[in-house]
């Protein structure tokens, strides 16, 4: 009885000690240097994202007015066979331009996405950052980058 109280002292004061050590050792580890971006204000100040925005608005315009094209050829057509091949044909040419719309919007903003992605990782390395994090996911806590990133967008 007395060996295995012996033995138990002995395993709780070696496991006091490795979780000692182990709490020492995380302590004495690097502090992590924690930046955030406001993304949205970031976006907002990009030259990239306004011409890309007004592209946009302009291609959905051209898609606005092929619709209305259509539908007046479609409301003006009094045969119901030409009828149903004109609503067929736009049908197609109307998807066919906002797959395409779409698709270039995509293309270009990925690009851009990218370009941005690089800027804030750029800026974090040149101040020694070791997270970044979006501004609106933290409550409180890390530095302020947002102003840099923007100023070296231009």
């Amino acid at each position: 009885m007395i060996k295995n109280n012996l033995w138990f002292i002995a395993a709780c004061v070696l496991v006091f000690l490795v979780g000692y050590n182990i709490n020492n050792a995380a302590i004495s580890f690097p502090k992590y240097k924690v930046a955030v971006v406001d993304i949205p204000t970031v976006l907002s100040n990009s030259d990239e994202i306004q011409v890309l925005r007004k592209e946009q608005d302009k291609e959905n315009k051209e898609l606005d007015i092929l619709i209305s094209k259509a539908q007046n050829d479609i409301l003006n057509e009094p045969d119901k066979t030409k009828l149903l091949q004109k609503e067929a044909d736009y049908r197609q040419k109307i998807e066919t331009k906002k797959k395409s719309i779409d698709k270039k919007y995509n293309e270009k903003l990925a690009k851009i996405n990218k370009e941005i992605q690089t800027l804030i990782s750029n800026e974090a390395r040149k101040e020694n950052y070791n997270l970044v994090l979006p501004a609106g996911m933290v409550i409180s806590g890390g530095d302020d980058i947002t102003n840099s990133v923007v100023k070296n967008m231009k």
